[in-house]
């Protein structure tokens, strides 16, 4: 079995009350890339997210990426320079 590509290790999830963000936390330091969807999220509680993630992917040499006004990409650099998470990204990037 060949390994997996950066788009097929990535996680779509639709920001809602439940999501915990501890386990999205964990989920960014096994290197698993994440696709957050915020769009009917509360608009502080998704703030608070955003910056708490941002300083976890930052830890790991990582970045954010906006793909549009409340779907964000977070990922390590090389899962978001993959090609297969790449051509994702810039096909719905606004």
């Amino acid at each position: 079995m060949g390994k997996k590509t950066a788009r097929d290790r990535t996680e779509f999830i639709k920001v809602d009350k439940n999501t915990d963000v501890f386990k999205l936390a964990d989920q960014l330091m096994l290197r698993v890339p994440l696709i957050l969807n915020f769009e009917d999220f509360d608009i502080i509680e998704s703030n608070r997210m955003i910056v708490f993630l941002s300083g976890v992917i930052y830890a790991l040499d990582g970045q954010v990426e906006v793909i549009r006004e409340k779907i964000f990409a977070f990922g390590i650099k090389e899962d978001l320079k993959d090609k297969s998470l790449r051509k994702f990204i810039n096909e719905y990037k606004e």
